[in-house]
């Protein structure tokens, strides 16, 4: 259990652990496509979307944020041998079904203008994409990318309550339940990387919690989004530390492992990062009450 294993020879460390969990996502993955859940005659004669502004800003954010895999998916490829690749191309390929059906869905509901989601999506494309997965910092990626699937999860589950129509329920379960499997994925690689080089994947935790954003930060128009998604609770920083941030450190035992060697002064960051979250979300809830607050008594007045 080097400290000082490197990027690659972690990764064949961890090609049984790739092997065993690539055999279990292609027995447990559902094949489906965008069609068995959206299709445009279901809209016809409807004038008006049923979707609020902060569902239809995280359902762009995302769709914007799935079709950047496959640009990034050619990165990593490269740094492996075996099922790492072919893994590398099922997921590309599952969350670009994603992206179209999400996007399908927006369009048959008249919930965007095709033409400026369009130019959205070419910009996107042209500006370039921070990629989640570098070859370069393998440990970081993996924990960068169990941390972003996990919070598309949770996006998508409070996005779906916004929507008010069941298609869109339908749609977003069958997308969460990919992103599960994504998430379970990923958090093995973690959790098998922190048994082969511990002090260095809790390192790499650690840069990735004290360092994270919402996936699409650099997106067109993210600001907007972020706020809207915020303010109607589809997820704020309470979301991000009791759904996404404490519920994974508690499944990689971050905090109760005793091999960590030089890793526990990253470990001990960790854990003062955390109190300080937790006393940020505090702070933002009262100050979304005391608004909401306002907000009634100048409604009541």
């Amino acid at each position: 259990m080097r400290s000082d294993i490197g990027q690659f020879a972690v990764l064949r460390e961890l090609q049984p652990t790739i092997d065993e969990n690539l055999a279990r996502h292609r027995s447990t993955a559902v094949s489906w496509q965008p069609t068995d859940f959206v299709r445009t005659e279901m809209y016809w004669g409807t004038r008006t979307s049923p979707l609020t502004e902060a569902a239809k800003a995280a359902l762009v954010t995302d769709l914007l944020t799935e079709q950047n895999i496959p640009l990034y998916r050619c990165e990593v490829a490269a740094s492996g041998t075996g099922s790492w690749p072919a893994w590398l191309t099922e997921w590309s390929a599952e969350r670009t079904r994603h992206a179209a059906a999400v996007t399908d869905y927006l369009v048959a509901t008249r919930s965007v203008d095709p033409t400026a989601l369009g130019r959205a999506r070419a910009q996107c494309k042209t500006v370039g994409f921070d990629s989640p997965m570098n070859g370069a910092h393998l440990l970081r990626s993996l924990a960068q990318v169990t941390l972003d699937e996990s919070i598309s999860s949770v996006c998508h589950t409070n996005t779906a309550h916004q929507c008010h129509d069941p298609v869109a329920d339908r749609l977003l379960g069958r997308i969460v339940d990919d992103q599960k499997l994504h998430v379970t994925f990923f958090a093995n690689l973690v959790s098998a990387a922190l048994d082969v080089a511990p002090a260095p994947t809790v390192t790499a935790i650690t840069e990735v919690v004290m360092n994270a954003q919402l996936p699409g930060t650099n997106l067109p128009g993210f600001a907007r989004s972020a706020m809207l998604i915020e303010r109607d609770g589809i997820f704020d920083l309470r979301r991000h530390l009791d759904e996404v941030l404490l519920p994974m450190l508690a499944r990689w035992r971050v905090f109760d492992r005793t091999d960590l060697g030089v890793g526990v002064r990253s470990r001990d960051q960790l854990a003062d990062y955390l109190r300080h979250l937790d006393t940020r979300a505090a702070a933002a809830e009262a100050n979304r009450t005391r608004t909401q607050g306002y907000a009634d008594a100048l409604r009541a007045s």
